[in-house]
Formats: C-alpha cells, structure tokens, sequence
C-alpha cells in the first residue's frame, strides 16, 4: 500500500488532564519517512477545559492538530465525524488516555507499506495501572475477564490476520489502525454502540470487523512493536465495575445478535419475551456452572463465572426490554444495582 499520510484520530470525553499528557507524547513521536502526519481530536461534549488543551496542542510540536466537535454522544458518532475529516491514507486510532510507543506510527506505516496488502495494523496495550491490581487479575487464566481493563497482549511474535481465520482475539479502539479506503468502503462506525449516551454500551470494535468481512476486506496485522500504555484508574479495578461492565457488553450482545450468529437466520429463530429460544439454554448452563463455584475457595473461578453470568442478564434484559418496548405504553427499564465498590478479588 502506498501510504503518503496518516490522520491519528482521538475521541475524548470530559478528559482533559489525560488528554494533554496523550497530546504531548503524540507530539514526541518519530515521523514515519516520506509521510504527511495530522492529528484530529474530536471533543464529544466535554465540560472541561478540554477545547483549551486542544488549542495548547495545536500550538506546539510538529503536528498540525485539527479540533473537531460532536454533540451527539456516543463514541461512533465522533469516530465518523473524524472520519469524514480526515486526510491520511491510513487511519490511527488512539484514546485519550494513552501514551504511545516512540516508533508507533513508524511501525504502523512500515507494516502497510510492507506486508501484503492490509486493512487494519494493531499490537499492545499495556496497562499503566492507577493502583496496584490483585495479582490473580494478571494470570493467563484471567484474560477471559480483561475486557473492562482494556488490555491487549497476544504474544511477542508478530501474527497475519486473514479472512479464513476466525479463532484469533481482534483488536481494540485504543491501538487500530485502518486503511481509511475500507473504512469508507464499508461506512464507518454503527453509532448504536460504542457508549451512546455515556452508556457502557460497547460493540463498536468487534462490530467493525465484521462489515470488513461481508466486504472482502478483512485482513491484518498483529506487531506486537506497535505498542501503547492505557491508563487503568484504580475505580476499574472493583468488583462493581467489572460487574457494571459485564451487563452492559451483555446489552451490547444483544444488539448484535445477527453479528454474533452469523450461521443462523435469527428471524426464523423462536423468541421467548424478543430472546431466542436457544439462549434460554445457554444461560441456564453459565447459571449452574456459576452455582458450583459457590463456596469455594477459588475467588478468581468465581469472579469469572458471575461475570459471564451478569453478561445473560444484560443480554435479556436488553431483549425483553426491545420487546416491551414495541408495546405503546411500555416503560424504559432500569438498571439493576450491580453491588458496592468493593475491591475487585475480595468475596
């Protein structure tokens, strides 16, 4: 791919100390060779003194900084506001709260230029822990529940991501890179996820991935060089968050179930309340799965299958909720109180 410039694309919200420290550390970075770089931050709806750390940014380093601003609120809404923004060949998602590698973008405009022809380039992210986590939390058999914590370790050997391949881990928004002719290929961001009214309401990462399928337009590259440091504040490593996050990715499932069940035609799939049929039995299983780890002493297996358990729940009550809905008189319904912000391996 003939890469000529890259447009690095940061959304934030209410962030502005991270924000600047994110802004500063851009401005550091090394220039990949016979490479234009632009840097636009799209504020979606900050309070904060965000529009002035956006200003200081475009005053300093040798980046141009494009400031943007999105009313609507939700995280896709401004990632498609930058993208029809946006100048570079390639697109580089970061969040405001990360501190990218020196060589970051040198990497990812080496791996388009260099591999086979790519849509999409990720690697690492690392945590920067805002307090020290359990140690259970950082175990091979706790990557299952890393998704509240935003991390991405999948080896130290680089890794090709092709269309025939379906088992590998996808990346995620705070290190993705894509080539902005897919992107528009396939339209951009679906702005029903990816925190829609400061919901935790997620999806938009994997949803992305698989319109590039249905395009003929999926494949990767994992550089595990091509690594940034994401901020993990301590109010992540409690039991309520996780228990928070886990029914709302719940509710994000069930607004794409059609995603998730590519093999089945899910309007001829039975409903039970606007849940299929099948599900009922899934969910039964995670709860007596779930039910024999009671009273034991292994908090992490646990922690792991309440939370699989807590994703059921938000997935039905997403369903039923849909459901309901359609009837002229039906009430929105409330979130369950998901427990106090006790320490996150603490029974």
């Amino acid at each position: 791919m003939n890469v000529r410039s890259v447009s690095v694309l940061i959304c934030t919200y209410n962030r502005a100390r991270l924000l600047r420290e994110t802004m500063l550390k851009l401005q550091t970075l090394q220039p990949p060779a016979d490479c234009t770089v632009e840097i636009l931050v799209v504020d979606n709806n900050s309070t904060d003194n965000t529009p002035l750390v956006i200003d200081e940014a475009a005053r300093t380093g040798p980046f141009p900084v494009i400031g943007l601003r999105e009313t609507r609120q939700g995280k896709s809404f401004a990632l498609n506001l930058g993208l029809s923004h946006a100048q570079g060949d390639v697109i580089a998602l970061t969040d405001d709260d990360v501190l990218p590698s020196d060589e970051w973008l040198v990497r990812i405009v080496d791996a388009f230029r260099t591999k086979e022809p790519l849509t999409f380039v990720f690697g690492k992210v690392i945590p920067r822990w805002g307090s020290v986590p359990p140690p259970e939390l950082l175990t091979a058999r706790a990557q299952d529940i890393w998704g509240p914590l935003a991390i991405v370790d999948y080896g130290d050997e680089p890794a090709d991501y092709l269309p025939e391949s379906h088992s590998q881990r996808l990346p995620i928004g705070a290190n993705l890179s894509f080539a902005r002719s897919a992107l528009l290929t396939i339209g951009g961001w679906r702005t029903d996820l990816g925190k829609v009214n400061n919901t935790l309401i997620s999806g938009e990462d994997h949803e992305i991935f698989v319109r590039l399928r249905r395009h003929g337009l999926y494949r990767g590259y994992y550089d595990p060089r091509v690594a940034v440091r994401h901020y993990v504040p301590a109010s992540r490593l409690t039991r309520k968050y996780f228990r928070q996050w886990f029914y709302w990715h719940g509710k994000t499932n069930a607004l794409m179930l059609a995603d998730l069940f590519p093999d089945l035609d899910l309007k001829k799939v039975p409903r039970i309340g606007g849940v299929p049929r099948f599900l009922y039995r899934q969910a039964a299983t995670q709860v007596m799965r779930y039910a024999k780890t009671i009273g034991r002493t292994d908090s992490l297996a646990l922690l792991i299958e309440e939370l699989k358990t807590l994703q059921y729940v938000g997935l039905f009550s997403e369903c039923w909720s849909r459901s309901v809905r359609r009837a002229p008189a039906a009430l929105p319904q409330a979130a369950p109180r998901v427990g106090s912000d006790e320490r996150l391996m603490r029974n």
